[in-house]
């Protein structure tokens, strides 16, 4: 991985959450890098592996989604972005008029002790101009973004105390999901460097609520194999990874039919082993389980989804899980799942 320097780049959550379904809305434009700007060639140019000014403050772990804004800065499409040469490539080719997100604030302490907060495109711009000389980055190694284990959040100090015992999901392109209350959020985080500081970017939509407690550049204050610790000057969480067998999952990802078509087939049958854990219940044999485009109907138990080898309608999209006791036909709990289409090569 070639080491950024401060391009404190992207992380917008593009997913639906909760029980109802929100539209996502157009984005506003001063948190959008257009193509062609000033700001988009710099970062163009420092993600260009011929720059001779190797930029190093921040040093981004692959991969991540990229999320791509139209004229109208609504949302046009996803970009999964593997490496620097990937990520180089896309900024060279994006079409004019097209925009690319960001996530602020980012703050930090650098390696002198001054302090360090970038609270817009402009800010970025200057510290790109800036940052470039700096000590080398240590990689983040692969423990944070184990894709067969789930965080469990626990919950330290502060206002948000609710989101204890939560789960977070994340994917190898970076795509996130969280679990809370019996609602599925969905998102994408990025995990990187400055300096030698630690941090994670999380964006979600879809849940005002959600988005005030986690909409935040987060500082990993501390982890090892088996947890790490955030905080945002408000709260503090300590996201606990629990990697069991079978698996246990709620956010899942298909590749797409066709190159830019955002549908793919969901196989909703497979995914009951990974999705039952979350229930609680002790006995599969003893439940029904009817799947629903949406909440209300999954509260009725109408209009079931009949073909389980699904397509998507959205991307991405919020499904529910409906389970009756198969004596009584009563609801015993219900459970959201995350689909996500994605593009592969």
């Amino acid at each position: 991985m070639k080491i950024f320097k401060l391009v404190a780049f992207i992380f917008l959550m593009v997913f639906f959450g909760s029980c109802e379904n929100e539209p996502l809305g157009k984005i506003d434009p001063s948190q959008v890098i257009q193509v062609n700007s000033e700001l988009y060639n710099l970062i163009e140019k420092a993600a260009n592996s011929d720059f001779t000014n190797e930029i190093t403050c921040i040093d981004f772990n692959y991969g991540f989604t990229l999320i791509i804004y139209d004229e109208d800065f609504e949302i046009f499409g996803y970009q999964v972005i593997n490496s620097d040469s990937e990520f180089s490539d896309f900024l060279d080719t994006l079409e004019e008029g097209k925009s690319i997100s960001l996530s602020y604030p980012i703050t930090s302490t650098l390696n002198s002790g001054e302090p360090y907060t970038i609270n817009n495109n402009d800010e970025l711009k200057e510290a790109i101009e800036k940052c470039l000389v700096s000590d080398e980055i240590t990689t983040c190694n692969n423990i944070l973004t184990e894709t067969s284990c789930i965080w469990k959040i626990s919950h330290i100090v502060g206002p948000n105390s609710e989101y204890d015992s939560s789960y977070f999901e994340v994917s190898n392109t970076g795509n996130v999901g969280l679990y809370s209350d019996e609602n599925s959020f969905a998102g994408t985080w990025i995990i990187y460097f400055i300096e030698d500081e630690l941090h994670l970017n999380i964006f979600l939509i879809g849940n005002e609520d959600v988005k005030e407690a986690w909409n935040y550049d987060w500082k990993v204050i501390s982890y090892d194999e088996s947890q790490m610790t955030i905080e945002n000057g408000t709260d503090r969480f300590q996201l606990l990874k629990e990697c069991t067998e079978p698996c246990k999952k709620f956010l899942f990802e298909e590749c797409e039919i066709r190159p830019g078509s955002e549908k793919a087939i969901f196989n909703l049958d497979s995914y009951f082993e990974c999705f039952f854990p979350f229930t609680r219940i002790d006995d599969p044999e003893t439940i029904r389980t009817t799947y629903y485009e949406n909440y209300e109907d999954m509260l009725s138990s109408v209009n079931p989804i009949v073909n389980l080898l699904y397509e998507n309608t959205i991307n991405p999209q919020i499904i529910y899980v409906r389970f009756d006791d198969i004596i009584t036909g009563e609801l015993v709990t219900s459970m959201p799942l995350v689909l996500k289409v994605i593009e592969c090569s």
